[in-house]
């Protein structure tokens, strides 16, 4: 019984424990020996690309690039930060509570077309998948 308590809790204080150290940009977070990562897991991918996919509705040649962000403000997202000022959304409760729950401070939200997770003190961005939430 103590062999199963042992790694449930460790996991416990790795996830509480999220926010002590800066995350790495590819959503590792380390606390002590204990590495967790923070990233969108495949059926999340699925699920967040399926829900844009049905709801999408082309846009007229003018438009095609409106929720496109401007070229600096993508670099700045690259070295793993939210641009400071830019607007974002959050997800859509419905598609949220399909979503395996993030620990903490973390949140997924929609950036220009992007959804990222990212650290709600920090702004630091964790994952992104790009090019999914045009509408």
């Amino acid at each position: 019984m103590s062999n199963r308590i042992l790694p449930l809790l460790l996991a416990a204080l790795c996830l509480t424990a999220c926010d002590t150290l800066p995350p790495s940009r590819d959503g590792r977070v380390v606390v002590g020996d204990a590495e967790v990562r923070i990233i969108f897991s495949d059926q999340d991918r699925r699920l967040i690309g399926d829900w844009f996919d049905a709801r999408r509705k082309p846009l007229p040649p003018g438009l095609a690039k409106k929720d496109k962000l401007p070229p600096g403000h993508a670099k700045q997202m690259e070295r793993g930060h939210v641009p400071p000022g830019q607007e974002h959304r959050y997800l859509p409760p419905e598609l949220e509570r399909q979503l395996a729950r993030l620990p903490e401070a973390h949140v997924r939200v929609i950036v220009g077309a992007d959804v990222v997770i990212m650290n709600v003190r920090t702004r630091v961005i964790l994952d992104v998948i790009r090019d999914v939430a045009e509408d």
